[in-house]
């Protein structure tokens, strides 16, 4: 696909052919670089936190929303 190309003009089977095209260039980054891909097996990600009473998300109590119109 050109960078003029509008992806919503695109065919079925051209947008097929581009995501097939996307992935083998992931597969082939990846192989070029062997060593990468060995030192994220040996670092696996972050573990979750401990959960705290402060990092919720949630709004305890009554919440009181006000509004100005300028």
């Amino acid at each position: 696909m050109r960078l003029c190309d509008d992806p919503l003009s695109l065919t079925p089977q051209e947008r097929l052919r581009e995501v097939a095209r996307l992935l083998a260039a992931g597969v082939l980054r990846l192989r070029a670089h062997p060593a990468r891909v060995a030192g994220l097996a040996e670092h696996p990600g972050p573990e979750n936190p401990a959960k705290t009473e402060r990092d919720c998300l949630e709004v305890h109590g009554e919440t009181v929303l006000s509004v100005q119109n300028g």
